[in-house]
């Protein structure tokens, strides 16, 4: 049986390559007629040329391969990856590069500089602008391009779940080609590695039924593989595991077949339980609790690496994942990802870390170890322990994902990783939550002057967000910093990536370059836990102070995220309302429904990255706006319970407008599909092969963006700004909130928290258990409905005036004393004020005020007076 299922493997790995080679065979168009491309001075091409033809013809057209002439160049001593551009007529390009990777990347090149075009993420390239000049411009001049540095990185292993759950080959064949564009050559490779694992324990004589415990949902197999969870959302069924798999093959045959090293996972000592079963002898501990869950889904078992069994099986876990989808011999391992080690012991750590990589080496001579510096966030590192745990692996065989360099970089702190080389990453996003942001002062300057100081042994650049699709003008500078030697100019770079992104018409649209020239200093220069994500997303707890509380996990346990804690210990973190800018949020909202309104009168309509980019910004705005009207909701609720005022009309006046908030946003973001939840729901469902599947699929998908777990052990954290899951899921709960309140306060009852936490956990279950259908398809009018909101959350039209005072200040008699709102922009305060009937005035640092008499001066704060 397993020789027949070895001959079934080769069989679809031999129709893999036969496809692929197939699909790589490329003609253009010459007198209108159909010709094979032939390249320059290559007949036949190269299979460097052919791939390059590849991308060509999937990202650009058919029409389009007759247009390049590509060629493939060797590498000058000393240099990386390099493209040349050559001197060259109009419509007839002239491309030579070392690999794959650098054929697309001097693509990218020439579209980005000649052409005012990118490819960034958007569903069915609606983040695209190809609207290219005809016929392509010359090259005037020949152009050399080497990259800076080795590796160009990509992926987080979060990423995985949070983001490509549900591809299937369209998108991951969209997604390697924007790696290609991009210049990445290093890509996360983990998809179906449950096939692998899976085949491997059934060799030894492990059961269905004990993988299928062991397995989580596919939602949630990153943490499954990192060894925190087990079972939760499953099972993960034989059907799932091999069409995974399946998945896998053809993207590692193009991810090769352009030149890249695709990173294939490791064995980090992470089992199932039942391997004490057919392995007698063997010794597992648990693995201790993470993120609140109890010990069903928890104390997944772990072989200590220094165990005599943990060699013997790691190389015949690289064996069987050889056979199955051969190697580029670099392999991620995680032993202790938010996890600590048994012992600090500066032997045991060495042993450890030794017979991991010893257990590549057994299977791969050539074995690369691959690891996330994440671990040394926790306490337990130090100086003393950090060193032997790296000294014991030479530094030719491990490579280190410096994960959140832009925020904390842990190189430095270790005397660059004792010699190891590593990866200046950007994580920027954690799980996938929307803000704008981004630290693009850091990106563009920090890997240029981190490189090339005395003892660093920065070998390349990564991103390593935990979720993608969002925020495209980070990535688009990160990934720039891998093929220059120089800091990055960032406002004559913004300029080009607007004309870029919006084409000729777009880029040369002043309202468009001021609104990102705002966004650039407002938001981008800030790292995520400088952002500001608003209130919108979070379960509303009953407010107890004078801010409000939020619910905790309902089995209130201790968080376990003590990372998440060093994180706010150690990075230079400043609170949001000193540095993010709000009103220059709102500022270069006016300035982009300015310009993509005079887009769309020229051009007849916008594009899809203005379309992405004017939600985008709205959304930022409206959801200021909610979190501002929590606060002043609260603040009432607060008068009854602590002053026993009667604030029973104006919480009814606030709370209709923060639904109203909820049910605007909710229309703004149909408008694009690219902020959709039907589209998540879907793409979940596609890969079932059967209701109850499809149903498991689902819900799946609609636990991770909100509770998590299976009561919010970890609730919100991969929340999403997407039109369905506002305006049912957040709507929902925010409705149960302001009923509940205002019950309260109707009937001079207080609130019983604890049927109301009960109540509102039941509503949010029965929600990830529901099978409504949510459009995947967005509706048309995306600047229409922005004009519309900006003329209500942006434009005030009150019949109230109010006098300016400049640098003036009113200190106390604030109606939400320490919690000042976000919005801060004067005609929204002016909104807000007029909603509060003791409201007589507000400074714009964020507080209305129930008197005005008592002015002081402060520069840089103004006084607005609302006129009896």
């Amino acid at each position: 049986m397993m020789e027949a299922y070895k001959f079934q493997v080769a069989c679809c790995l031999a129709a893999c390559l036969v496809i692929g080679a197939a699909g790589a065979h490329h003609h253009h168009r010459e007198d209108g007629k159909l010709k094979p491309s032939t390249g320059s001075r290559e007949d036949p091409p190269t299979p460097v040329a052919m791939a390059g033809y590849g991308v060509i013809q999937r990202v650009l057209g058919e029409e389009f391969t007759g247009s390049f002439n590509l060629c493939q160049i060797q590498a000058n001593a000393g240099e990386n990856d390099t493209f040349e551009l050559r001197k060259s007529p109009a419509g007839a390009i002239e491309l030579c590069a070392t690999n794959g990777v650098a054929l697309a990347k001097g693509l990218y090149w020439y579209l980005r500089k000649y052409c005012n075009a990118t490819v960034t993420w958007g569903h069915h390239g609606t983040g695209d602008n190809l609207d290219l000049p005809s016929p392509l411009p010359a090259v005037p001049a020949t152009i050399r391009v080497s990259s800076s540095v080795k590796w160009r990185y990509y992926m987080n292993v979060c990423t995985v779940s949070y983001s490509s759950a549900w591809w299937d080959w369209r998108r991951w064949e969209r997604e390697i080609d924007w790696m290609a564009l991009h210049g990445i050559n290093l890509p996360l490779a983990f998809t179906g590695q449950e096939y692998a694992i899976a085949e491997y324990y059934k060799s030894m004589g492990m059961t269905e039924d004990e993988l299928l415990e062991y397995f989580s949902g596919p939602a949630f197999l990153a943490w499954n593989r990192m060894g925190n969870i087990r079972g939760w959302a499953g099972p993960l069924t034989p059907d799932n595991r091999k069409a995974q798999f399946m998945l896998q093959l053809q993207s590692l045959e193009r991810m090769r077949k352009l030149g890249m090293t695709p990173v294939l996972s490791g064995f980090s000592g992470h089992v199932p339980e039942a391997l004490e079963r057919v392995v007698p002898g063997i010794k597992l501990t648990k693995s201790s609790g993470w993120g609140n869950f109890n010990t069903t889904y928890t104390g997944v078992r772990l072989l200590d690496p220094t165990d005599e069994h943990f060699i013997p099986l790691a190389k015949g876990f690289y064996e069987m994942q050889t056979k199955l989808m051969g190697t580029d011999h670099v392999y991620n391992v995680d032993t202790f990802n938010e996890m600590n080690p048994a012992s600090s012991d500066p032997s045991y750590l060495a042993n450890t870390s030794l017979a991991v990589f010893q257990g590549m080496r057994a299977a791969d001579p050539d074995a690369i170890w691959l690891m996330q510096g994440w671990l040394f966030l926790s306490g337990f590192w130090n100086e003393k322990t950090v060193k032997p745990y790296l000294d014991a692996v030479p530094n030719a065989g491990m490579i280190i994902l410096d994960l959140y360099t832009e925020a904390v970089p842990i190189w430095s702190r270790y005397e660059s990783y004792y010699g190891k080389p590593f990866i200046w990453c950007m994580l920027h996003n954690f799980g996938g939550r929307r803000s704008l942001c981004g630290n693009l002062t850091r990106i563009a300057t920090g890997p240029a002057s981190d490189r090339v100081l005395q003892g660093s042994s920065m070998a390349g650049v990564g991103l390593t967000p935990e979720a993608i699709e969002q925020n495209p003008v980070v990535y688009e500078m990160m990934l720039e910093t891998g093929w220059t030697t120089q800091p990055i100019d960032v406002p004559s770079w913004i300029t080009d990536y607007v004309y870029g992104r919006y084409g000729t018409v777009g880029g040369s649209n002043g309202a468009l370059q001021e609104a990102w020239s705002v966004l650039t200093d407002a938001v981008y220069q800030f790292n995520f836990g400088q952002t500001y994500l608003g209130e919108l997303h979070r379960s509303p707890g009953i407010p107890s102070s004078k801010m409000l509380r939020i619910r905790e996990p309902a089995n209130l346990g201790p968080s376990t995220f003590g990372y998440l804690d060093a994180l706010r210990d150690m990075a230079p973190v400043q609170s949001y309302d000193a540095s993010y800018d709000f009103a220059g949020v709102t500022a270069a909202w006016r300035q982009m429904v300015q310009g993509a309104a005079q887009v769309m009168a020229s051009a007849g309509d916008i594009s899809g990255p203005l379309s992405y980019d004017l939600v985008d910004v709205g959304r930022q705005v409206l959801v200021q706006a909610h979190a501002d009207l929590v606060t002043l909701t609260s603040a009432a609720y607060l008068q009854w319970s602590k002053e026993k005022q009667n604030t029973s009309v104006v919480m009814a006046t606030l709370g209709k407008a923060l639904l109203g908030v909820i049910e605007d946003l909710d229309s703004l973001l149909i408008t694009d599909s690219n902020y959709l939840l039907g589209h998540w729901l879907e793409t979940a469902k596609r890969w079932a092969v059967s209701d109850e599947e499809r149903r498991q699929f689902e819900a799946n998908a609609r636990y991770q963006i909100t509770l998590w777990g299976p009561s919010g052990q970890i609730n919100d954290y991969a929340e999403k700004h997407w039109a369905g899951l506002v305006g049912t899921y957040y709507y929902g709960r925010w409705k149960l909130w302001l009923d509940t309140l205002q019950a309260a306060v109707n009937s001079g009852t207080p609130v019983d928290g604890g049927k109301y936490g009960h109540d509102l956990l039941t509503w949010e279950q029965a929600w990830c258990q529901d099978n409504e259908t949510h459009t995947a398809f967005a509706k048309t009018g995306t600047v229409t409905v922005s004009q519309t909101l900006l003329q209500s959350y942006a434009t005030y039209s009150g019949k109230s005036t109010y006098t300016k005072f400049a640098d003036t200040v009113v200190n106390g008699f604030d109606i939400h004393a320490g919690s000042a709102l976000v919005s801060r922009d004067p005609d929204q305060m002016k909104m807000f004020c007029d909603m509060e009937p003791t409201c007589v005035g507000f400074i714009s640092t964020g507080y209305l005020k129930t008197a005005v008499d008592q002015r002081s001066s402060l520069a840089g704060c103004d006084l607005y007076v609302k006129q009896k």
